[in-house]
């Protein structure tokens, strides 16, 4: 049998206790991942919760078990205290607690066979509003290690192939959920490279993902550059703009020089072509202004070339969403919440064309939390035209049900066709018929009446 190889990705997450979730089940992910529902019904609290976890990783303050957000720090999400973020009509299970906040989440590697792993984490609420970690799991590929608090803020360690837990200790405490200290390190000796050497992992797997929120930046007239590309595009789209600009400045140096289109001109390239089958615009232009380190970004249509911030507002927050799309690399994890804001039925078809090339072609997972009717009909297209494997495709609905949230996973088969169909899933289309019919019939009685 031949080696099957597999997409880096996200493989499944589950909550207990998080927000308006007493637990969401074993939720499958795969590399298009697409999350339908009501508003304020809990889809926006799944990516929170890996956004949540990987802003503690990367915080600088090792005594934060949780990293719930500074305004002021720039940090992803902003969620309050550990009250605000415990379900507050939370349930019990076998492994957490009805005032224990769980995530749990599991990844794997490209090659089949090769490392993966999974992280799961419990936490109680400790001083201050901050949350205390109880429990933790971590393990990739054979290493890995089990943590657990004990008595007077010590904790005991298991690590993996070890037969016993180590003695309590302070000392033992996981620093922001995932990595120890040296006094740490030194103590557990041999055993040291199975507990070790698992963070690492952990940290690059989340260094990884790509966040763009639902609220992005508006577009500006002229833009200060640097004369470099921008590592990320932020969480708001503030620095697409600037990797389009570096992109197409490279494009244009090149064209003077009479050098063949180099690579990094691909993002400028494949922005404009899919503004272009979008229907927002027929191409794009960087021009500087001057000699100064400001530049305009310029949109084509119809003849006219156009600033950017005098065309319609939908080119303008989707450029952000084709940008990060496109700036993510090889196994790269892309998170969008309502990419289709602002866009015609028709763009946001293109949309799920987009995100299915890209994951198929570069290997990148996309997350994505949306309310639009006209992505999941042009995924189920793809589905049907043997574009999109089923295998590659999890799409999930989320509603209320009294104080909780409820997830119910949609089946897709092979022509495309979802089963079961979640009642008034985009409305009651054919009760709107029935409705306007009735009227009709009403006002045509009232007419026959008074003639």
């Amino acid at each position: 049998m031949s080696k099957e190889r597999l997409t880096d990705m996200l493989t499944h997450l589950k909550l207990n206790n998080f927000k308006i979730w007493r637990s969401t089940g074993q939720v499958q992910l795969a590399p298009l991942t697409l999350v339908f529902g009501t508003n304020s019904s809990g889809k926006s609290s799944l990516i929170q919760s890996l956004l949540l976890v990987r802003q503690t990783v990367k915080s600088q303050d090792p005594n934060l078990d949780l990293n719930f957000g500074n305004p002021d720090s720039g940090d992803s999400v902003v969620l309050g205290q550990f009250a605000d973020v415990l379900c507050r009509h939370g349930a019990a299970t076998e492994a957490v607690k009805a005032k224990q906040i769980g995530i749990e989440f599991g990844w794997r590697t490209e090659e089949l066979g090769a490392r993966a792993g999974i992280f799961t984490a419990r936490y109680v609420q400790g001083r201050g509003g901050s949350a205390d970690l109880a429990y933790l799991r971590i393990g990739s590929a054979g290493l890995g290690f089990t943590a657990q608090l004990g008595r007077h803020g010590a904790y005991k360690l298991l690590p993996d192939g070890a037969r016993h837990w180590s003695k309590q200790s302070p000392a033992f405490k996981p620093q922001r959920s995932f990595s120890f200290s040296d006094s740490a390190a030194h103590a557990l000796g041999a055993e040291a490279y199975h507990v070790l050497s698992v963070g690492p992992m952990l940290l690059e797997e989340l260094r990884r993902v790509i966040y763009l929120g639902p609220v992005r930046r508006l577009a500006q007239r002229d833009y200060l550059w640097n004369g470099r590309a921008p590592g990320s595009v932020g969480d708001d789209g503030g620095r697409a703009v600037d990797a389009l600009i570096a992109s197409g400045v490279a494009k244009q140096d090149a064209a003077k020089r009479g050098l063949p289109v180099p690579a990094a001109a691909a993002l400028f390239n494949g922005t404009a072509e899919w503004l272009s089958r979008m229907g927002l615009a027929d191409d794009l232009q960087v021009r500087q202004l001057g000699r100064s380190a400001r530049y305009e970004l310029l949109v084509e249509s119809n003849g006219e070339v156009s600033n950017l911030k005098d065309v319609g507002v939908g080119v303008s927050q989707v450029l952000p969403v084709v940008v990060a799309t496109l700036f993510a690399e090889r196994g790269s994890i892309v998170m969008l919440e309502e990419p289709e804001s602002h866009l015609h039925p028709v763009a946001q078809t293109e949309l799920a064309e987009m995100l299915a090339s890209v994951s198929r072609d570069r290997g990148v997972q996309f997350i994505v939390e949306t309310h639009s009717e006209h992505l999941l009909r042009r995924m189920q297209t793809l589905v049907a035209r043997e574009t999109v494997r089923t295998r590659d495709l999890c799409m999930y609905f989320i509603e209320r049900e009294g104080q909780a949230a409820k997830l119910q996973w949609l089946e897709v088969d092979p022509f495309g066709t979802i089963k079961p169909w979640p009642e008034h899933f985009f409305g009651d289309s054919a009760g709107e018929a029935r409705e306007q019919a009735k009227a009709r019939a009403e006002r045509m009685r009232k007419a026959a009446s008074n003639a």
